[in-house]
């Protein structure tokens, strides 16, 4: 009797330790976190999106500004961004269905989809910026690459043949004196080479211009050793004329250099400097 009293005890004790042993149910994962991972994903996606109409809007300004080049540059990252939209968008769809099914098994399978698809999503997003921000660069590139048609600017008739006249050439030429009285009237001296009564006086120091352009007259230095001690006088664009005889270019004028050294001083607060 007492061995089978034994037995029934083991029995009773070793019960619920097979219990014990049986596979538990899994424990039910909120719903809260797999919508999150859903609306991570359409975030995502819309992101993506938003990064493709970019690319698109780049290779459109490409297009205008750069021509076929830069457009077929910047098309190609559109076109990859697009395909990285549709990646997100296949992403968020997988990602919703599965937060959403009503025979959704529980378990921890639900809610790693849903994140994966949620980082598939965002990595979509990422390369369709990527894509969006090479077609900028690439528009820009080609854009700098272009060539440019040169404008018409209406350039004056010059050449070597017959050449124009610098600033900065004409405020370096002498002023040569005739001797002749100031009331003779000015002619264009046909001449060989300079007379020997002619005499150097003066040297052009400024050109005046209207607020037209128009050269309205000449500040000569009179006087003076290199420019130390002149007198400035302003004089109009009749009173000296250009001459040249041979290679040597210089002005003319009747008057004389006491004439000359009578005139005012210039006033430098009559002109914008």
């Amino acid at each position: 009797m007492k061995p089978l009293v034994i037995a029934a005890t083991t029995l009773a004790l070793a019960g619920p330790a097979f219990a014990q042993t049986e596979t538990m149910p899994p424990a039910e994962i909120p719903a809260e976190q797999v919508e999150d991972a859903a609306t991570a994903a359409e975030n995502a996606a819309e992101q993506a999106e938003q990064a493709a109409d970019q690319a698109e809007q780049a290779a459109d300004q490409a297009a205008e500004e750069a021509g076929e080049a830069a457009a077929d540059a910047a098309g190609d990252a559109a076109d990859a961004a697009d395909a990285a939209s549709d990646a997100a968008n296949d992403a968020a769809g997988a990602a919703a269905e599965m937060g959403v099914a009503p025979d959704a098994p529980a378990g921890d399978a639900v809610p790693e989809a849903a994140e994966g698809a949620a980082e598939e999503a965002a990595g979509a997003a990422e390369e369709a910026a990527d894509a969006a921000s090479d077609a900028a660069d690439a528009a820009a590139d080609a854009a700098a690459e272009a060539p440019v048609t040169p404008p018409d600017v209406n350039p004056p008739a010059i050449s070597e043949a017959e050449p124009g006249v610098l600033s900065s050439w004409l405020t370096s030429r002498r002023i040569w004196t005739t001797n002749q009285p100031s009331t003779t009237e000015w002619t264009d001296p046909a001449l060989e080479e300079r007379p020997a009564e002619w005499q150097d006086i003066a040297k052009v120091n400024d050109i005046v211009l209207d607020d037209s352009g128009q050269v309205v007259g000449y500040v000569a230095d009179i006087g003076g050793f290199l420019g130390i001690g002149a007198k400035k006088v302003l004089l109009g664009v009749d009173a000296i004329h250009l001459v040249s005889i041979g290679n040597d270019t210089f002005f003319a004028t009747n008057y004389t250099k006491a004439e000359l050294q009578a005139l005012p001083d210039f006033d430098e607060k009559t002109v914008r400097k």
